[in-house]
């Protein structure tokens, strides 16, 4: 994991401070900021990412999603008022197709239930912050 902190800039995950969970329970919909981790299980295809953990980010101004948390991040917006997390990956196959690679969440309880889908896979996720 501590490779991840290189490729999403070393936020969270290298104890940045004010980044870290807050010491009393709270939900995910009052505070998503920080890193979240859960495994893929697969629903549909056959390429799925589901060998490793993988990781969210949220941040005021960013989402990052790493499934597997390998070098793919699929990055977005959050958007905290609607409880909306989605994040995305345009890549381009060897004929010049869109590759598009999609990460879906939204806050349940203190876990984020997502889905993460890209033209080979379909799955699903649940995300709790580290050491939870």
């Amino acid at each position: 994991m501590a490779g991840l902190a290189v490729i999403l800039g070393g936020c969270a995950v290298a104890g940045a401070p004010g980044l870290a969970p807050t010491a009393h329970a709270t939900s995910a919909a009052e505070d998503p900021y920080g890193d979240w981790v859960g495994m893929l299980v697969r629903e549909k295809g056959s390429n799925c990412p589901t060998a490793e953990e993988s990781l969210m980010q949220i941040m005021p101004k960013h989402i990052l999603f790493a499934p597997q948390t390998g070098t793919l991040v699929l990055r977005g917006v959050p958007d905290k008022q609607r409880q909306h997390y989605h994040a995305q990956l345009v890549l381009q196959d060897n004929k010049d197709h869109p590759v598009v690679l999609v990460f879906e969440a939204h806050p349940v309880g203190d876990t984020f239930e997502g889905v993460y889908g890209a033209a080979d896979c379909r799955a699903h996720i649940t995300l709790k912050r580290p050491g939870k």
